[in-house]
């Protein structure tokens, strides 16, 4: 059993951090649209833009994860959340992705928004497609060949959703 995470508002501070995470992932391929290489300075600017609520999430003194919460779409349509989580590599399937997502979902319902939705999450991300089945979300659709995956070519991506 791993001790629970915590997780605080990440600031720019948390770039070197941040990054160290996100990098391996991005570089990696199969989870996220951005390209293989995406530059910090870009992700960065991506991961903390002022549109979102980004956090950093720590365990041991060490950041773990990371995940931001923002409105899906502005206006009339700002009370469904949209979010983006990344687990450190080191730190996959100890359960952070499944706290994270707990959390996000309290922390989004606290805010005022009333459902969250995942516009593009890669069917073949496994770990991804189960977590979020696991935990009440809803497929609504699937856009086929929406993504390059750089090995197995165009697959389809999910649109998920669950009310809060």
């Amino acid at each position: 059993m791993y001790p629970l995470p915590t997780v605080r508002v990440a600031t720019k501070k948390d770039e070197e951090a941040l990054w160290k995470i996100l990098e391996p992932v991005i570089r990696k391929g199969g989870t996220y649209v951005f390209s293989l290489d995406k530059s910090k300075e870009s992700l960065m600017g991506y991961w903390l833009g002022a549109d979102k609520t980004t956090f950093a999430v720590e365990r041991g003194g060490s950041l773990v994860g990371t995940f931001y919460l923002k409105a899906n779409q502005e206006g009339l349509g700002d009370h469904i959340c949209n979010a983006g989580f990344v687990v450190a590599p080191e730190a996959e399937g100890q359960g952070v992705g499944r706290w994270m997502g707990e959390f996000a979902q309290a922390e989004a319902k606290s805010r005022g928004f009333l459902a969250m939705q995942f516009n593009f999450v890669i069917q073949t991300n496994q770990p991804a497609v189960y977590l979020w089945k696991s935990m009440g979300f809803s497929v609504l659709g699937e856009i086929p060949e929406a993504y390059r995956h750089p090995q197995l070519g165009l697959v389809p991506a999910l649109i998920f959703y669950r009310k809060l």
